[in-house]
């Protein structure tokens, strides 16, 4: 970020409103994918406890498939829950990153608008 001026304020406050939103939506995405990954789980828990004959419907769409092998649901799940988990994981990391730069942009803001606010808070002659 390039630095802070009287006459590039708007803009830095601009690309800070901007950061912040971004920050929100990745945390909506981390949120929505722990949601997932959590459902995923209980699925392989739920998956385990039934018997290997019994006939199992994987939802693709709108439409239920049979499974004519558990197994292989199950290898599936796990690789899904994994790619998801690394996904997770850097969505989190994306987040701590921009964190760390949206506090740097913070501390170079607020002495310039606390000079502007400053200058017009005094009375002119």
């Amino acid at each position: 970020m390039s630095d802070v001026t009287p006459e590039n304020i708007q803009e830095q406050v601009n690309m800070f409103r901007q950061m912040q939103q971004q920050i929100q939506s990745l945390s909506q995405q981390v949120s929505q994918m722990d949601m997932t990954i959590g459902e995923t789980e209980r699925t392989l828990e739920e998956i385990e406890t039934v018997d290997d004959k019994a006939t199992l419907y994987r939802a693709i769409g709108s439409v239920m498939k049979k499974i004519d092998d558990n197994s292989t649901l199950v290898n599936d799940l796990k690789e899904e829950k994994e790619r998801m988990e690394i996904r997770n994981n850097s969505l989190k990391n994306q987040i701590e990153k921009m964190n760390v730069d949206l506090a740097e942009m913070q501390a170079k803001l607020e002495p310039v608008l606390q000079d502007i606010q400053g200058n017009n808070d005094k009375p002119s002659k």
